[in-house]
């Protein structure tokens, strides 16, 4: 049930009580860099007029849900108005060029929060020092998101950015190992499941030219190269083959990429085996639909109990959720996009 839910002015501190004109109430949290969203509608007042910027306060059954500000607001003959708004994390699209020195994700987060002005605290830092580079007009969630990336590849930990109500926060993933348990007898209503290898790759070949003999080197997890175009007569290919065990399964999946300009047959080798370890996965989609509950949030994890994807060959235990839609109503249900058989949850998701 609402237990708040009010419309504010930003400066002037003038508040209006909406709990009882609002409907179609959706509220979605998305670890893919994107700021929480709240939608709803109200229903026309004359006393009181929506406007961009407002200050938006929701929570439901005394658990506070949602901060954030308008940012569209549109009005049809049905005398409602329809209303997008978001929390404070959309103020990480700002854009920026700042020159990052050696430093954490903690240290950056730190920086672009207060760049943006926005309230936020470090609930899970990192240590790993990321190294010197320039981040010339992108937006600051850009920024994080290299950041966490180059983070995550170092030290195989997610970090992510969520709002908690009013505070943006830096958290690791999974942040919180829920005690539930999301299956036939508890919570769910229904699911579907998908696996793919459309973008796998059991072969990779890492290309470097040699200019001075205006020639290519290579090195190779299992491949075969097209040619780049380049005179016949004054182009080679030099490349060692180190299959995947399922090119038998799979049939052979190539993926290509050029080396670094001074880098060595042992490092193309290394960064061959790198490409092949991080493609070499098919690829899993777990969406959910169940009961409404206010912890099944983005970066949160959870028990899978589903029979039926069993008795399918497919053991699902613990898994991440990336995105969640709420919909608050008379029946309170959530729609949950899990992550399954990612690198961070390896050792205790899908086998």
């Amino acid at each position: 049930m609402i237990t708040k839910f009010t419309i504010g002015r930003r400066h002037s501190g003038d508040t209006w009580d909406v709990s009882g004109l609002v409907s179609n109430v959706k509220w979605v949290t998305d670890l893919n860099f994107a700021a929480g969203t709240l939608t709803f509608d109200l229903l026309f007042d004359e006393v009181f007029y929506p406007q961009d910027g407002d200050v938006v306060e929701f929570q439901w059954d005394e658990q506070k849900i949602f901060y954030g500000y308008v940012f569209k607001v549109s009005f049809k003959e049905d005398k409602k108005f329809s209303i997008t708004a978001y929390d404070k994390t959309r103020y990480l699209k700002n854009e920026d060029s700042l020159v990052w020195p050696i430093s954490t994700i903690s240290d950056r987060f730190d920086t672009v929060c207060k760049m943006a002005e926005i309230s936020h605290k470090v609930v899970n830092g990192s240590d790993y020092k990321l190294p010197a580079e320039v981040a010339d007009n992108k937006t600051y969630f850009d920024m994080l998101k290299s950041s966490i990336d180059k983070t995550q590849k170092a030290t195989n930990q997610m970090y992510y950015v969520l709002a908690n109500y009013d505070v943006v926060e830096l958290r690791k993933a999974p942040y919180n190992e829920l005690n539930i348990i999301v299956g036939d007898q508890s919570l769910l209503t229904g699911f579907s499941f998908e696996k793919s290898i459309d973008e796998a790759a059991n072969s990779v070949r890492v290309i470097k030219k040699n200019q001075a003999e205006s020639q290519q080197t290579s090195s190779t997890s299992s491949v075969s190269e097209e040619s780049s175009g380049e005179d016949p007569a004054k182009t080679s290919f030099n490349y060692t083959d180190s299959s995947a065990g399922n090119v038998q399964d799979w049939g052979k999946l190539q993926k290509v990429e050029n080396a670094k300009d001074k880098a060595n047959d042992a490092q193309m080798k290394q960064r061959a085996d790198e490409l092949l370890k991080e493609k070499n996965r098919e690829t899993y989609t777990l969406s959910l639909t169940c009961l409404g509950d206010t912890s099944l949030i983005a970066g949160n994890s959870v028990n899978i109990q589903i029979d039926d994807l069993s008795k399918a060959g497919f053991w699902i235990n613990n898994t991440a959720i990336m995105k969640a839609t709420h919909t608050f109503d008379v029946d309170y249900k959530c729609d949950l996009e899990m992550k399954v058989n990612e690198p961070w949850l390896e050792n205790n998701s899908s086998e």
